[in-house]
């Protein structure tokens, strides 16, 4: 008898099963991400800014007064309904880079009108003639169209002050911009913007009323505009963890807008070639961009002696000692003998500072830390060298101002000897002994105070010589913390007199 056996089931196949779910993982993923695209496209949509001057960060005054004359060109009927004069001029003004360019080129974008734009210095020819020429041409063209901005940049180049003794040249081109301020009219539509950093050159005949008698003035960025100017610059970019936003804004106090966008995209390169990873910065890459704008590239292709370098030691050492002991001064954050910049051999660098005022101990501190270096020179190698140059130029400007414009100094009190024609070619020579006697006083106080100090001075530029560079952390450990903002620089009283 035969048996029969039956052939096993086979397992069931549960591959096809997983590739299904496999599948469906993949599609609904899919979907996800096709959802959440549509959903971040959505909200940049609806975070794009509804006024393109918006994305200008900082400038909230100043953009108020550009969206004012903005409605002067859009709604002109609506103004001359009322018999409104619209302004033909406005000026812009104030300090390099901060933003007076990039708001007229906004503002012709936004309004979607042509930008006719030129600069002062095109107008300028050796020749008699040219420059006007340019300057008819240029009316001309603006006048050519529906309506147009004409735009001029360094007008202080072509519009400065007009007097006998100026050549025939500049003063054609200001008569011919005067002629073409007053020829156009307002069925032109043409609104002129010219930018300056010197306002006060400018020929009055340019500045009175019907010219270019709208004036907006522009500041450089405060500590939460440059905040908001960081993270636009450095979006995108980690940053370390011991750098924050803020404290890039407060190394970085009193520079322009166009400055931190150099500063960023330095630092950019910086990580670059130094093979970072990807969109990652160290805090290496950001001081040192910090430092080039700020200060200069460094040059080490500059050789110096050991002489030399021991001199330039001890000069900045007496900067960062008077900086650290004086009363009404920032503190000293960084000091190097790394030759920077067009020719500084050496640096002392104190904290930034946004303040707009100064008072008289102020100047008078600031005048002594300058002095520093030339003094810690005389008291080490008995004698001077020509590295204060920079720092003697920059107490002749304090001097000048204290005495002059700011009315500080008491025995001339508060007179502006520039503003009073021949009678203050007169007194001329007694300010300039005065001033002579200030800077005197506070040398003398200034050798005083290092030669008091002098180990301290001492072991500060040793510690340079070692090092090159310093920061306020090791400037602090190797100065005795009493001294530090203990010392007040006052005048003699027999120094500020006849």
């Amino acid at each position: 008898m035969g048996i029969f056996q039956s052939t096993p089931e086979p397992p069931p196949d549960n591959g096809s099963g997983i590739l299904i779910i496999l599948i469906l993982f993949i599609l609904i993923a899919m979907a996800n991400k096709d959802e959440n695209a549509t959903k971040k496209k959505k909200k940049t949509k609806k975070e794009k800014p509804k006024d393109i001057l918006d994305a200008v960060i900082g400038l909230e005054s100043v953009k108020e007064e550009i969206r004012y004359y903005m409605d002067f060109i859009k709604n002109r009927e609506k103004y001359k309904e009322w018999d409104v004069k619209l302004p033909k001029g406005i000026l812009l003004a104030g300090p390099p880079g901060t933003g007076k360019t990039l708001l007229v080129k906004t503002m012709a974008k936004k309004l979607d009108i042509p930008l006719v734009s030129a600069s002062g210095s095109e107008f300028i020819e050796m020749y008699v003639g040219v420059g006007a020429r340019r300057v008819r041409d240029l009316f001309a063209k603006a006048k050519g169209k529906k309506s147009c901005i004409i735009f001029i940049d360094e007008i202080d180049a072509v519009g400065r002050k007009r007097s006998a003794d100026n050549n025939s040249e500049r003063a054609s081109t200001v008569n011919q911009l005067l002629t073409e301020m007053d020829g156009f009219e307002e069925r032109n539509n043409v609104m002129v913007f010219a930018a300056t950093n010197l306002i006060s050159f400018l020929d009055p005949a340019l500045t009175r009323s019907g010219r270019f008698d709208k004036k907006v003035y522009f500041d450089l960025p405060n500590k939460e505009e440059r905040i908001e100017m960081y993270k636009l610059y450095l979006k995108d970019i980690e940053l370390p963890r011991r750098l924050s936003y803020e404290t890039l804004s407060d190394r970085t106090a009193g520079v322009s807008g166009a400055d931190i966008a150099n500063i960023a995209n330095q630092a950019k390169i910086n990580g670059i070639q130094n093979n970072n990873e990807e969109n990652t910065l160290r805090e290496s890459d950001i001081q040192e961009a910090i430092d080039e704008v700020m200060i200069g590239r460094e040059k080490r292709e500059r050789i110096m002696t050991k002489e030399e370098l021991a001199r330039v030691a001890h000069h900045e050492a007496g900067h960062c000692l008077m900086g650290y002991i004086l009363k009404y001064t920032e503190q000293p954050i960084k000091v190097s003998i790394i030759p920077r910049g067009e020719a500084a051999l050496g640096f002392s660098q104190q904290k930034p500072t946004n303040k707009k005022l100064m008072v008289r101990q102020e100047i008078l501190s600031r005048i002594a830390v300058l002095l520093g270096g030339r003094c810690a020179e005389k008291i080490m190698y008995q004698n001077v060298s020509t590295g204060a140059s920079d720092d003697i130029e920059k107490v002749s400007s304090l001097l000048y101002n204290y005495s002059i414009r700011w009315g500080m100094n008491d025995t001339i009190g508060a007179i502006n000897i520039d503003a009073m024609g021949n009678i203050g070619k007169a007194i001329g020579n007694d300010i300039m002994f005065r001033c002579k006697y200030i800077a005197q006083d506070i040398e003398q106080q200034t050798m005083d105070l290092l030669t008091k100090h002098k180990k301290h001075m001492i072991k500060l530029a040793k510690s340079l010589l070692r090092n090159e560079t310093i920061v306020y952390k090791e400037i602090k450990r190797l100065l005795p913390r009493t001294l530090e903002n203990s010392i007040e620089i006052e005048l003699s009283e027999k120094k500020d007199v006849l």
